[in-house]
Order: structure tokens, then sequence, then C-alpha cells
């Protein structure tokens, strides 16, 4: 073990006589120490304690835990999937509403993070879609099958459509929860009538030709 490791370790005793001093004994308890070790620890003088911090010798070692360990790096993945998620929400244009209902945010969070990371909310942006707009992410989503709208996987195929479409996400939300019962059939009306739109257009350039 190499000096520094060693001296890292022995600065735990250090630790370990102040919870001494003051009546703490679980912890020394935990690592094995015996009666007699912590009644030495606690009459150790201060060059004493000086010694073994500076000393080559460990008097602790470590041991890693790979089970924990492998399970702290898939939660750090996973939060850093998260805080991209949200930065990438926000500068689609999520709302506060929408931010509290994927991941939870306060207000005050939601505000922070805008802040930290420089995103700005762009005005003048429809909050509702048009109908070509809905017609197509009709489709989209339809083709995606997700079943739940609150969904992580749902988040990102709404994501993608306001990217592909330059509208804002609060707007492709408000839109997706509308698409059951009656709000379906003004969907279906707006598909429809962009297909008639696109048949006008077709017939009117047949007569001029």
């Amino acid at each position: 073990m190499s000096n520094s490791l060693s001296q890292a370790t022995n600065s735990l005793l250090t630790q370990l006589v102040m919870e001494l001093k003051s009546g703490y004994i679980r912890r020394c308890e935990s690592l094995g120490l015996t009666p007699e070790e912590m009644q030495m620890l606690h009459g150790l003088t201060v060059d004493d304690l000086y010694y073994l911090l500076n000393s080559s010798v460990s008097v602790l070692t470590f041991q890693i835990h790979h089970e924990n360990f492998a399970l702290m790096l898939q939660q750090a993945r996973r939060e850093q999937q998260r805080m991209q998620r949200i930065d990438r929400a926000l500068a689609l244009g999520g709302s506060i509403e929408m931010m509290q209902h994927f991941f939870g945010l306060s207000s005050v969070e939601v505000s922070a993070r805008r802040r930290m990371t420089g995103i700005q909310i762009r005005q003048g942006r429809c909050s509702t879609l048009s109908d070509e707009d809905n017609a197509s992410l009709w489709r989209q989503w339809q083709k995606a099958d997700i079943e739940d709208v609150s969904s992580a996987d749902g988040l990102d195929v709404m994501m993608l459509a306001a990217e592909q479409m330059d509208v804002s996400l609060t707007a492709v939300w408000h839109a997706v929860r509308s698409f059951d019962g009656a709000q379906t059939r003004t969907v279906r009306k707006a598909i429809q009538a962009v297909r008639n739109k696109a048949g006008v257009g077709e017939e009117l350039a047949r007569r001029s030709a």
C-alpha cells in the first residue's frame, strides 16, 4: 500500500478518537475494534496520533463491495440520463407543469435549472398545433405505439416530435393527452382536412395544366 493511501486510512483513527472521547463507540465496534483497542485509542496522545497519521504502515484495510459499486454506477448513469432529459425538455419549451408531471420538479427547481443551463424561454411560440402538425403528430404517436403517455419512452417520442416540427414540447404534450375519445375525432378531422387541402391543390393543378 502506498504511503499516501496508508496515511489516508490511518487518518480515520483521528475521527475514531474524537468519537470515543464524545462517548460514541458504535462506529468503533462496527469496525471490529475490541474493548482493549478502544481503550488504547482513547488514551492516545497528540504525539501518538501524529506518528500514526504519518506512518507508512496502515492499520486499516479496505475492500471493494462489488455489488454496491455496480449498483452505484447504474444509479449514476440513470441520474445522468434523467438530467439530460430534463435539460432537453426545458430547451424544447417544457412548461413548469410538464416538468412537475414528468420529473417532480418544483417551479423553483425549474427556474434554477433554466438559469444554470442558460435556457431561455422562447417567446411567440404557438401554444396549440396547426392541423398539419396535429395530423403529423397523430401518425407519429400511433406508429410509436406508446401505451403510457407519462412514461420515459412517451416523453422521448414527444421530444423528438417537437424537434422535428419545431414546435413547443408543451404544445405536443397537450395534443398527445387529447388523443382519446372526442378529441381523437378532432384529430381525425384535422387529418382529413389536410388530405382535402392536398386534394384541392392537385385538382387545381390538373385544371391549370
